[in-house]
């Protein structure tokens, strides 16, 4: 009998132990286990209403109605588990065993209640820079780093060397073909890592384009280009050919490369006018009128269409429709993703360091 007792506390502390330690276990991998079912969930959220918000933006502009942003602040998260455990364990004698044995009983509940803070984009310091050319770093190290420099020649620039690439076509004139070679030269020395943006010296936000190890391979590319921006072709085609940039009309007097480049605010111009709004919304005359499309403009398309679609890249949702970007147009796409890099900067410098009033919303179950 007596050992019958001592087996039946041994049974309880037994299971006892367990329990808590398998309780302990989870408290421990709490940490992780959080991070990786959080972590990309608060990232693909806030990636995606931003884009959304952005869309948005350049919707309302479409129909001249006043916008706003909101910008993360800040995500606090506090995570917390609740547990319970409820342990009967009963051993008797051989001849009343049978019954004796209850089940364990344990609980977890876990609890998560984040506190998220927004700041309105709004003020001097945000419209100044929205409206304010891009500036020669901005294109130097996107040209510079990009895949296809192209895009980021034809979205940024306005003019090079008195060369126009038109926002739009206020006449029947057809826009200045020399651009568009100039963008596909200084685009395949790029490719063909002949063509470089250097900083000299560092950080001081002076900029200039290098081309190296160009002859004979290309040197036909290099004479045409100069030729196209004003410039004199090289005495020797063994040494270097180092151009200045500078934000200028014309840049031919100094030996370099004068650039005048678009706002922010001209690019949410531009996809604007690439907004197709429904047949009543246009004749009723709500929306803004725009001429048409230059080069930069003439690929893109926000589409309309009455139920959500399956095939968006972003979408929102307004006017008792969706306007969205098909997810296979890869002009808007890319166009869409620069613009959004340079408006996502000029927010981030604008919040920065900033007395706005915050928006903080605590989010409970």
């Amino acid at each position: 009998m007596k050992s019958s007792h001592l087996l039946a506390r041994f049974g309880r502390n037994l299971m006892t132990a367990c329990v808590l330690g398998s309780l302990l276990t989870a408290c421990n991998t709490l940490g992780p286990s959080a991070i990786r079912s959080g972590r990309l969930d608060y990232n693909k959220a806030i990636s995606e209403t931003n884009s959304q918000q952005i869309l948005m933006a350049v919707i309302h502009n479409r129909y001249e109605e006043q916008g706003s942003l909101l910008a993360v602040a800040s995500i606090t998260a506090n995570v917390s588990v609740k547990t319970g455990a409820e342990v009967q364990f009963g051993l008797g004698d051989v001849d009343n065993y049978t019954g004796n044995l209850v089940p364990l009983s344990a609980s977890s509940v876990y609890e998560e209640n984040p506190t998220i803070s927004y700041t309105p984009v709004a003020g001097e310091k945000y419209i100044r820079q929205v409206m304010s050319p891009l500036p020669v770093s901005a294109l130097a190290r996107l040209a510079g780093t990009a895949t296809d420099p192209a895009a980021v020649y034809t979205v940024l620039l306005s003019s090079v060397n008195g060369i126009y690439n038109p926002d739009f076509l206020y006449s029947a004139v057809a826009p200045d073909p020399r651009f568009n070679r100039f963008v596909a030269l200084m685009a395949e020395l790029t490719r063909m890592n002949r063509l470089h943006w250097i900083e000299a010296p560092p950080r001081s936000g002076n900029f200039s384009v290098a081309i190296d190890h160009y002859a004979p391979t290309y040197t036909a590319e290099v004479n045409e280009l100069l030729q196209l921006l004003g410039l004199p072709a090289p005495k020797h085609h063994s040494s270097a050919v180092v151009l200045p940039v500078s934000l200028a009309l014309d840049g031919r007097d100094s030996g370099g490369i004068g650039m005048t480049t678009r706002s922010v605010y001209r690019l949410v111009e531009i996809l604007s006018a690439a907004v197709e709004a429904p047949a009543q919304d246009q004749d009723s005359g709500v929306i803004a009128d725009y001429p048409p499309l230059g080069p930069v403009g003439e690929k893109l398309r926000i589409r309309y269409v009455r139920t959500r679609p399956n095939n968006a890249a972003v979408d929102v949702a307004y006017r008792g429709g969706w306007f969205y970007i098909d997810e296979k147009d890869q002009a808007t796409k890319r166009y869409f993703r620069l613009l959004t890099t340079l408006w996502s900067v000029e927010i981030a410098e604008s919040t920065a360091n900033t007395a706005a009033p915050v928006l903080t919303i605590p989010v409970s179950r």
